[in-house]
């Protein structure tokens, strides 16, 4: 599942105009970024969730090499939570796990099968939830942190450190690995948040984990963020062999029409 409902106000006025996975980045629409990753997985269906400028958003998938479907939020943005709980009759069978993704995220690694490899340790244990993370200097700071023991267990979600001791912050990605059991603990047609009102209240009673990346990853919300963004990639796809190799996939995708920010 894509969620791609967010009003993208810290982009604003940019995003009073268009949705803000349908705006690029070096010439490709944010929502695209992460296709690349999912393309090396056997996905059955992927699902997108919308509320603002919604017939953007779908455009702006509908002729990609997936079966997709739209779950339209139309009264009220429902958060991941919700979101994720109005789309259950569009996903897969009880049996799957669920793969959550923001829509707007940009990441690269040279760890194409990334996902694959998660999905493994996620039923391999069973877990809950499975949360791909990445080593960040501002996790816990600027960012919210995944804060994880020892063992990779989650402890604590959030900038504030637990009281707990040996405790490792990680920057979460904007990708989950969900078992369905999570989808009982959300209440339908409620705004909700599926960390701080699913997730973080089941640390003690099931097993929430990280999987580990390494990985460059890049904030989009603001102009300041955006544009320091682009000169970054910029300079590594120049560089960087699994850059161009990013690049080249998407490359195969639609184009917006839409002109960079900056």
């Amino acid at each position: 599942m894509l969620f791609a409902a967010g009003l993208g106000t810290r982009l604003r006025p940019h995003t009073n105009v268009y949705p803000k996975p349908v705006i690029p980045l070096m010439g490709i629409p944010l929502g695209y970024y992460l296709f690349p990753y999912l393309q090396q997985l056997s996905v059955s269906n992927i699902v997108v969730n919308t509320f603002h400028l919604p017939e953007q958003v779908h455009r702006l998938y509908k002729d990609l090499n997936f079966m997709i479907q739209f779950s339209d939020e139309k009264k009220f943005i429902k958060g991941s939570g919700g979101g994720l709980k109005q789309a259950e009759k569009l996903l897969s069978p009880e049996t799957l796990p669920i793969i959550v993704c923001n829509s707007d995220e940009v990441i690269f690694t040279k760890e194409n099968n990334f996902l694959t490899n998660a999905i493994e340790k996620h039923q391999s244990q069973h877990a809950y939830a499975t949360l791909v993370v990445m080593k960040h200097p501002l996790a816990g700071t600027k960012f919210g942190a995944i804060w994880v023991d020892p063992r990779g267990r989650v402890v604590h979600i959030g900038k504030d450190a637990p009281a707990a001791v040996n405790v490792i912050p990680w920057h979460f990605v904007g990708l989950q690995i969900l078992s369905s059991r999570v989808l009982q603990k959300i209440t339908l047609d409620v705004e909700s948040n599926i960390f701080y009102d699913v997730l973080i209240h089941q640390l003690q009673h099931e097993l929430v984990q990280i999987y580990p990346i390494d990985a460059d990853w890049f904030e989009t919300g603001n102009i300041t963020d955006y544009v320091q963004a682009k000169k970054e990639i910029a300079v590594k796809l120049e560089n960087l062999p699994h850059y161009e190799n990013h690049f080249k996939e998407l490359n195969k995708l639609p184009r917006s029409q839409i002109s960079d920010l900056a």
